[in-house]
């Protein structure tokens, strides 16, 4: 049984209303397609949202690229970037209300646990509570025949998507478009963030940041709202290096060209200023030499499938950690933000003593940004309203749900910046 009754849900559309009936995109064996589904009981904390729109993420291709191989054995609904309105609470529920406007992020904050009390709110202990990292979590919907269906993360390719309350934030009044909101869900949220909050840019700083799809361009963003003096991307596909100017990179440069001399090329762009250490400078030569970024971030990720826009030469995306900290100045901050296969190849990532604990280089790799979502969601749509964000420029292209597939392949081609889909009749 549900905790509220859920009449009041009417009024915004609920699908299916009492029977709790909607429709969602499922991943099951052999096929990816949008069946009809009902939802299961719900727990005293959960939230049930009516999606708007969601983000056709990267990481979600593997829904049309990679059938035979990801959790093929469960009936599942993907998603972890989306943006709707709460249409039932669970009767545990504080934070929101049935009509408030939210946003599910690829992180939550309950702001009570072991993490979140120490201000550690990118480890926050209810990451644990999604079916990817827990397998005993339950299904949240089920198919026609009663098959189980779980939830992938907060979900977003369904009508309906139900998360505990610590997963769901709120953004009420706020008069950004549906569109822009999803936004803040993943992908550009985690990139403005990194750049404003968990290692934010230094005023007045030299940028490199390695990778200008939605990710990149979005610390590009964050980069030149805090003043960088020098913002440099590195990228190999035409129409994002095209995007990357346009975000604010005062130097765009062909990672194709480049390949591994792109560490050179950094350091030549980002040496001291001056030589003279009586007066805050550094020499460019010699062992503790000034050369490097301030902040580089990566941004690349791994390569799934073979995308129309042609694979890079590394397909793990293990060449951008290496070139990125390589790049970094001594003292200097790197993150990593990209998704990778793993690698243990010291060509990539040296032994002991290495980047962070004798040059002194900083390090943060963390789930969106090292922000705490909760208070800062909202801060970062202020500043989409404000007009120091742009999110419109980022979300391309707006989708349908009914096409939720080809919004992937999109994402998988990159051949586009970061499809969206919605759910307007």
């Amino acid at each position: 049984m549900t905790d509220q009754s859920i009449n009041p849900a009417a009024a915004v559309g609920y699908p299916g209303n009492q029977s709790g009936e909607f429709k969602g995109w499922v991943r099951y064996q052999d096929w990816f397609e949008i069946r009809d589904l009902r939802l299961r009981p719900r727990r005293p904390t959960d939230v049930v949202i009516r999606n708007l729109a969601a983000q056709a993420c990267y990481t979600l291709v593997p829904n049309v690229a990679d059938l035979s191989t990801t959790h093929h054995d469960k009936a599942r609904s993907p998603g972890h970037g989306a943006m709707g309105v709460v249409v039932e609470v669970g009767s545990q529920v504080r934070r929101v209300k049935v009509g408030d406007r939210v946003v599910t992020p690829v992180l939550p904050s309950c702001g009570t646990c072991y993490s979140c009390v120490r201000g550690e709110w990118h480890a926050c202990g209810h990451k644990n509570d999604l079916d990817f990292a827990t397998q005993e979590a339950p299904p949240f919907a089920e198919l026609e025949d009663g098959t189980p269906v779980w939830q992938d993360h907060t979900g977003g390719f369904a009508e309906l998507a139900v998360c505990d309350e610590s997963w769901v934030v709120p953004v009420f009044d706020s008069p950004l478009s549906d569109v822009e909101l999803a936004s803040l869900a993943c992908v550009p949220g985690p990139g403005w963030s990194f750049a404003l909050f968990g290692m934010p840019v230094e005023i007045a700083s030299k940028v490199a940041v390695l990778g200008a799809g939605a990710l990149g361009l979005s610390i590009i963003q964050a980069a030149k709202m805090m003043g960088a003096q020098l913002i440099i991307a590195v990228e190999r596909i035409p129409h994002r290096m095209e995007a990357a100017k346009r975000a604010g990179a005062h130097i765009v440069l062909d990672a194709d060209e480049y390949g591994a001399g792109i560490v050179k090329k950094i350091q030549e762009l980002c040496g001291p200023d001056t030589p003279n250490m009586a007066a805050g400078g550094k020499p460019s030569e010699g062992f503790y030499h000034g050369r490097g970024a301030d902040h580089i971030y990566e941004a690349a990720g791994k390569t799934i499938g073979d995308p129309t826009t042609g694979k890079p030469a590394d397909v793990s995306g293990s060449a951008a950690l290496g070139y990125g900290y390589q790049a970094t100045r001594r003292g200097g901050t790197f993150v990593h933000t990209g998704w990778i296969e793993r690698t243990n190849d010291p060509q990539w990532w040296p032994a002991s003593p290495g980047p962070f604990d004798y040059e002194g280089k900083k390090y943060l790799s963390a789930s969106y940004g090292g922000a705490n979502v909760l208070r800062d969601i909202p801060r970062l749509a202020k500043l989409i309203e404000m007009g120091y964000l742009d999110a419109k420029s980022l979300c391309d292209p707006v989708m349908p749900f009914e096409k939720g597939d080809q919004a992937l392949w999109h994402s998988l081609n990159r051949d586009s910046l970061l499809p969206i889909i919605t759910y307007d009749e």
